[in-house]
Order: structure tokens, then C-alpha cells, then sequence
């Protein structure tokens, strides 16, 4: 991309709402966050499996456990209720349980993050339940059930094990996965859309019919389904561009964890759109995709040099080296007559490894299973094992072990995004091979939502698992 002058913003650029920052916090013991924030799961954690005969006594094995979910607020308005009722204003970050609904306005857009990593994302005008959700002991998502009253999605699912499942349910139809891409309509009639971009997804109405990778189909509002075919251009439809330019920004020794999209429903002839992205160094990939029309994209990094593009058609691509630090991208919408929706998507190659990055604006936090175990070595403990265990784009998972005086005692958590704090959920807890998650999960839930939303001293952009030199690590990227 070449250097040029940025577009001239319009007057109301749209741009997604900011996110209040959280309050700031001294950090404890060099975890990097208050001590209110990590230690707390952990220390709770230990003070009930070893401090109280309690949860040695009844304990019954499980196959999940309840999962919460998150709900990333990206522009307003966006609402909460219960059983789609009782809305009322959504905060970024809120924690999301079975029963829970969201609601986005003509100008919202929200994410329903789970612990996973899998998430589901809501265009305005979106009414969807979360009806179910559990994680297996291992940290995986078992099952998720969503209702979709009304509105667009796009779900990505992580993969997923063996009778795993993940549902939407539209009006008279529902779209089951193990592991994909694919959006889901619900129109104003009751009738359906879903597209399939990755995977294989099994959806049932009167009929079940099984769509792959680039197969669209409709059903109507009694649940009768149409014939399978190629999805067909739509111009009104921004998740076949977040599709896209998701694909632009992959591959190339770029970190999945680190890709962020931003997406727009429409962009007229002389209005602009801004993209904000808070990279952690390393060559940033930055992606425009729209259908059709012409629109533009400068880049601004974060020492305030302006890259232009030069390219005419979609999807508009660049690759720029540079620091750590905030990019702009602005949209310009040249020759785009009624409007047209946009994408724009980020990624860096930043390696799964390295020392932890704070420029007083951005953070970039590594936890590698080298570091746990010299950690461990050097404090002289022994008979304790503390690993970050497989990989995922929006969340990692950390088991712990011990067999101390005799007791072994085992733990798994799951972190993820629930912007602007960390999420954690405890999927796991045995003791003596005793499975006693449903006590500590009960336990922990009724010290309030502190537990499974941790503040931190800067607002968490994203959070993955990667393998780099030093073995599995867990990565936390965000500003201040």
C-alpha cells in the first residue's frame, strides 16, 4: 500500500461505540492485573477444594457444566432481557446465561462470545435467546442452543468433540453444526435464509437437508425448505463480506488469534467508515471488502503515516510493517449510490512467543507452558503441573495438577474475551478423582460475577492459544 492523504472524514463517520475503559488496577505479584483479577480464581479455587471438608463428601460425575457466555457490544443499541422480555440497556462485557436474551437496535451490533471460542454475531434489527450451553470438563463446548426470533447472524463454531452440538433455531427451522461458519436470516415474515461458508451444517424443517461449504437455502415460514444451491451474490448482506476478507487476512504465517473484523450495513456515495485495530507488533494484514460500487481504505499506523490503497475492486488489501500501537482505517465510500455494507478485517503475524509488550497503550501478554514450568522449577514446587492445553483463536485453557501430601487435586479453566475485562470459567474440579465441579461452579457463582469477568488493568481485545518454541501458550491482547 502506498502512502497518500487519508479520505476526508464525513461529517457523522460511522464508527462502533467505544468501549468505556475499566478502572485501573496496581497488579499483584506481577500477574498483570489487580489482585482482584487472576489470583482471585485461583485462591478461591484452592480455598474451597482444601479448605473445606464440604466438597469432599458429595460429589457425582458430570458431563458439563453450565456455560456462560459473554456479550461484546460494539455499537449501541443493544439490550438484555430474560425469555425475551425485561430488556433492558446491554453493557459490554455482561455475562450471559440460559434464558438470556439480546435484542440489537436499527444501529446495534453485538457478539455473544463463549468460553470456547465460539462465537455468534448479530447484525441490527437481531433478536436471539440463548436457550442452552454447556462445556464439557475438558473445557469444549458440549452444546449450545440459540433462538433466533428475528434478524441476521453469523456464527463461528469451534470445533467440536464427539456428540457435540451447536443449533440456532429460526422461525419453524433450525441449523445444526459440529464445528463451521454460517449465517443465519429471519425475516419479518417467518421465513428463512442460511449460508453456509465453512463446514458442514445440518439444517431441519419439514425435511433436513445437509449444506457444505458455499451452499445457501430457504425456507419459509412453515419450516418447507428449498433445494440446496450456491450461495448467490447478495449486496445487502455484510457476512458474506466478513467471509471474505476473513480469508484475505489468513494464512501467510498470520496469527488466527489475532484477526478482528469490523463490518457496516451500508456506506452511501461521500460517507465514511472508521475500523480501529490495537496490534501487538509484527506486520499488520488489513482487508476492505463491499460487492460491488467503489470504495476506498487509508491506513493510519500507529505513528501517524497514512497508507493509501490503490487498488479498484475487492477485496482491497495491505500489508505494512510497523509498531505496536493503534491503526486506523478509514472507509470512503467514492461511488456507492444507495449504499452498500463493508467489511474490514485485521490480522498480525506476531509469533506465538516473546516477551510481554506494554507501550502504556498496548498490552501483549504470553503465558507459554516453558514459562509455567520454569516458573514452577524455580519456586522449588514439585508434584504441581500447570499447562495451557490446545489451540484456539478466541480462548485458551489452563489445567492445573497436584499431587500434594497424597491429594491429587486437578482444575481446568477456560479464558476468554469478555471485553473489556478477562473471562474465565471453571469447566473442571476433581479431587482424589472425585468429580466436584458442580459444587465449586455453585460456590464460586454465588460471589457474584467478579468470578467469571476479571477486571484487568487495560480492556482485553482478544485472547487465543497458539503453539510457538516454547510449547503451548496462552496470548491477552489489548490497550488502555
Amino acid at each position: 500500500m502506498a502512502v497518500q492523504p487519508p479520505a476526508a472524514p464525513s461529517p457523522s463517520p460511522q464508527t462502533a461505540a467505544a468501549i468505556p475503559p475499566p478502572a485501573k488496577s496496581k497488579g499483584c505479584l506481577g500477574c498483570g492485573m489487580g489482585c482482584g483479577g487472576c489470583l482471585l480464581v485461583i485462591v478461591i479455587v484452592a480455598a474451597l477444594l482444601l479448605g473445606s471438608g464440604y466438597f469432599f463428601l458429595v460429589a457425582q460425575a458430570q458431563a458439563g457444566v453450565a456455560s456462560p457466555a459473554a456479550l461484546l457490544v460494539f455499537s449501541t443499541p443493544v439490550d438484555v432481557g430474560k425469555n425475551d422480555s425485561g430488556y433492558k440497556p446491554a453493557a459490554s462485557g455482561q455475562s450471559l446465561d440460559a434464558g438470556s436474551s439480546v435484542r440489537t437496535g436499527d444501529t446495534g451490533r453485538a457478539t455473544i462470545q463463549f468460553p470456547d471460542g465460539t462465537l455468534t454475531r448479530l447484525s441490527p434489527g437481531t433478536t436471539v435467546t440463548v436457550q442452552a450451553a454447556q462445556l464439557t470438563n475438558g473445557g469444549q463446548l458440549k452444546s449450545a442452543t440459540l433462538l433466533q426470533k428475528i434478524g441476521r447472524t453469523l456464527s463461528v463454531v469451534q470445533h467440536l468433540t464427539g456428540g457435540s452440538n451447536f443449533s440456532v433455531g429460526g422461525h419453524s427451522v433450525s441449523a445444526e453444526v459440529r464445528g463451521t461458519e454460517f449465517e443465519v436470516l429471519v425475516r419479518g415474515d417467518g421465513s428463512n435464509l442460511i449460508k453456509v461458508f465453512d463446514g458442514t451444517v445440518k439444517v431441519s424443517g419439514k425435511t433436513t437437508v445437509a449444506l457444505t461449504k458455499g451452499q445457501e437455502i430457504d425456507a419459509d415460514k412453515n419450516g418447507t425448505l428449498s433445494a440446496p444451491r450456491t450461495i448467490r451474490p447478495d449486496r445487502q448482506d455484510p457476512y458474506q463480506l466478513v467471509a471474505q476478507c476473513e480469508n484475505a487476512v489468513s494464512g501467510g504465517g498470520n496469527s488466527a488469534g489475532s484477526m478482528q473484523v469490523s463490518a457496516g450495513d451500508n456506506l452511501a456515495t461521500g460517507q465514511t467508515a472508521e475500523s480501529d485495530y490495537h496490534s501487538g507488533g509484527g506486520i499488520v494484514s488489513v482487508a476492505l471488502c463491499y460487492p460491488g460500487s467503489f470504495m476506498t481504505m487509508s491506513v493510519t499506523d500507529p505513528n501517524g503515516v497514512v497508507h493509501g490503497s490503490r487498488q479498484s475492486g475487492s477485496p482491497v488489501v495491505g500489508h505494512i510493517d510497523g509498531p505496536p500501537g493503534l491503526w486506523r482505517a478509514i472507509v470512503s465510500a467514492v461511488n456507492v449510490p444507495g449504499g452498500e455494507p463493508w467489511a474490514v478485517a485485521w490480522s498480525t503475524n506476531a509469533v506465538c512467543s516473546g516477551e510481554k509488550v506494554d507501550t502504556g497503550t498496548n498490552v501483549r501478554e504470553i503465558l507459554s507452558n516453558a514459562q509455567l514450568s520454569s516458573g514452577l522449577a524455580n519456586s522449588g514446587s514439585t508434584g504441581i503441573t500447570i499447562q495451557v492445553q490446545g489451540v484456539s483463536s478466541n480462548s485458551a485453557r489452563i489445567y492445573y495438577y497436584s499431587n500434594l501430601g497424597g491429594v491429587e487435586v486437578s482444575w481446568t479453566i477456560d479464558f476468554y474475551a469478555a471485553t473489556p475485562n478477562l473471562g474465565a470459567v471453571l469447566t473442571q474440579v476433581s479431587v482424589k478423582g472425585i468429580n466436584v465441579t458442580t459444587q465449586v461452579v455453585s460456590k464460586l457463582t454465588s460471589y457474584g460475577d467478579s468470578i467469571s469477568s476479571i477486571p484487568t488493568d487495560y480492556i482485553v481485545d482478544r485472547v487465543y492459544s497458539c503453539v510457538g518454541p516454547e510449547g503451548n501458550a496462552m496470548v491477552i491482547e489489548g490497550h488502555r
